[in-house]
């Protein structure tokens, strides 16, 4: 996907996308959403969804998993392929167990098992707008660094993701007790991590900028909440990083 076209993808669109093959599901959230003042877009499939993602994307998408053609999971996947990051819900009717880890390893920032209840489901929806906001504009004062960063690591894509430091980088994890300070070492730290799938089941907690650092809330490191702290340079490329444990 160009930067262009990617960039326009990443604006703003003041709307929530209801995925679900399922006519009246899709028509009880559309209702559900109106009554609370959401504007709403509606897609029978998720090839359809896909076709009319062109010029904006929702500030949060609702997406059934057992659709045919194209499962929910494999949307969140392709989403991530064209490098494109929307706060997702998932909702299942299905009781297998493997579903909401699944969804969470792809980014799902909740996961609801039919009938979908409504308040929690309206705080989930209203904390993905948020979520949206903070990372559009996030994303946009550092030319989507960390969205590539968190793409990188959930596709395993070693060399895209060093691409994004400097050639001095440095890299600490206090988790590991682990300090690094060149390229092949660094590459050998990530190749590991990226190899065991452990940084791609990270999904973000929390975003903030602090001058020219962004500070990261999620989990890693073996499912404990961490903090990971990147340090640019005036280009944008990371210089340094740091995962520290949160505490429990």
């Amino acid at each position: 996907m160009q930067n262009a076209t990617r960039q326009r993808i990443m604006q703003r669109s003041g709307y929530v996308a209801i995925v679900d093959d399922d006519a009246s599901m899709r028509e009880a959230l559309g209702r559900l959403l109106r009554v609370q003042g959401i504007n709403s877009r509606k897609y029978p499939s998720a090839r359809a969804f896909l076709e009319a993602l062109h010029s904006h994307t929702p500030d949060c998408l609702i997406v059934d998993v057992k659709m045919p053609d194209m499962t929910g999971t494999e949307l969140q996947c392709e989403l991530l392929n064209y490098g494109v990051r929307i706060p997702t819900i998932v909702i299942t009717a299905s009781d297998d167990k493997s579903i909401p880890a699944s969804a969470a390893s792809l980014g799902a920032v909740a996961f609801f098992l039919k009938p979908v209840p409504r308040d929690a489901l309206m705080t989930a929806i209203n904390s993905a707008k948020k979520r949206h906001y903070m990372h559009t504009r996030n994303d946009l004062d550092r030319s989507g660094v960390v969205v590539d960063w968190l793409d990188a690591c959930r596709s395993g894509q070693l060399n895209a993701l060093l691409n994004l430091y400097e050639e001095r980088a440095t890299l600490i994890c206090d988790c590991d007790g682990i300090s690094l300070a060149d390229r092949n070492s660094i590459a050998a730290y990530w190749k590991s991590k990226l190899e065991s799938k452990a940084v791609s089941a990270f999904t973000l907690g929390g975003m903030i900028l602090t001058g020219d650092e962004i500070q990261v809330n999620c989990q890693g490191c073996k499912g404990k909440p961490v903090r990971v702290r990147f340090r640019f340079s005036s280009l944008g490329k990371i210089l340094h990083t740091k995962f520290a444990p949160l505490p429990l």
